[in-house]
């Protein structure tokens, strides 16, 4: 398909260029110049992408907007112009926006050429342009935007629901540490130890409440730390959590899985009042 489009345009640019030879015929030897030098400039380029469809990309994008408007200057005959007539037509059906500025160059040149009689040409610019825009192109580009549209939105919930497993997955992680961590350490200053290596914590200190127990954990921005309640079998405790930086307090999901450390601690003792002599442990 491609193959073909580049043929279509090889043999375009091939009648463009003895449309500007003719017109060059009968001047004088400077002025046939100007024109065959650009034209076969053109027509070289043109068969050098045809046979290298990958290079020259320049070329292929804006080579006929170049070489046809300075071909149609160079001519200074009113006749060059029908040249754009064949670029609007081959452009709008594939490209509107290079359409248009093929369509206003025409516009430009009709107005150089004709004077103010250009505005008689201008209804025959316009509906060049129009009927290059049959109804098949039409429903086609309504149709690539609507499919554009809804591959944007379903990317957008791709991306939100590859979000949504990235963060479930990283829970796992977390879990699975805290539960390693159950299974491996041998008390309480171990398992402490631990949940502060992993979640790279300055300190974790766990006090009695004496009467000022929280129902909710709280974040000390202040202190930089993190306070999570836990009732044991024999009183109340406070679990300190403090963070290195300030930063880590609003990573809420790194708050969840310190506030579950915390409450892991009823795992390993029942209380800290019987035990006057170590009313704080701290690691």
């Amino acid at each position: 398909m491609l193959r073909d489009i580049g043929l279509i345009f090889l043999v375009l640019r091939v009648l463009l260029f003895a449309f500007f030879l003719a017109l060059s015929i009968g001047k004088s030897p400077s002025q046939q110049a100007l024109i065959v030098v650009p034209s076969a400039l053109y027509l070289i380029l043109g068969i050098f992408v045809f046979l290298y469809p990958g290079r020259l990309r320049l070329f292929k994008n804006y080579g006929d907007l170049f070489f046809l408007s300075l071909l149609a200057l160079l001519t200074g005959q009113k006749e060059a112009i029908l040249a754009l007539f064949t670029a609007v037509a081959l452009y709008t059906s594939r490209n509107v926006f290079m359409g248009m500025l093929f369509l206003w160059l025409l516009v430009g040149f009709g107005f150089y050429y004709y004077g103010v009689w250009g505005l008689v040409l201008l209804p025959a610019f316009l509906s060049l342009f129009m009927a290059s825009l049959h109804p098949d192109l039409v429903e086609a580009l309504r149709k690539e935007r609507l499919y554009v549209r809804n591959l944007r939105k379903s990317y957008s919930k791709l991306t939100s629901e590859y979000a949504r497993l990235e963060k479930g997955s990283q829970n796992a992680f977390r879990e699975g540490l805290l539960l390693d961590q159950l299974i491996q350490s041998k008390d309480i200053y171990e398992y402490l130890r631990n949940v502060k290596e992993i979640f790279e914590l300055k300190m974790v200190s766990i006090t009695p409440s004496k009467g000022d127990y929280i129902k909710e954990p709280v974040v000390d921005m202040d202190n930089q730390r993190l306070c999570v309640p836990v009732r044991l079998e024999r009183g109340e405790v406070n679990v300190y959590f403090y963070v290195n930086s300030p930063m880590q307090l609003y990573d809420k999901e790194l708050m969840k899985t310190l506030e579950r450390a915390g409450k892991l601690i009823n795992l390993y003792i029942e209380g800290l009042e019987e035990r006057p002599q170590a009313k704080v442990i701290a690691v």
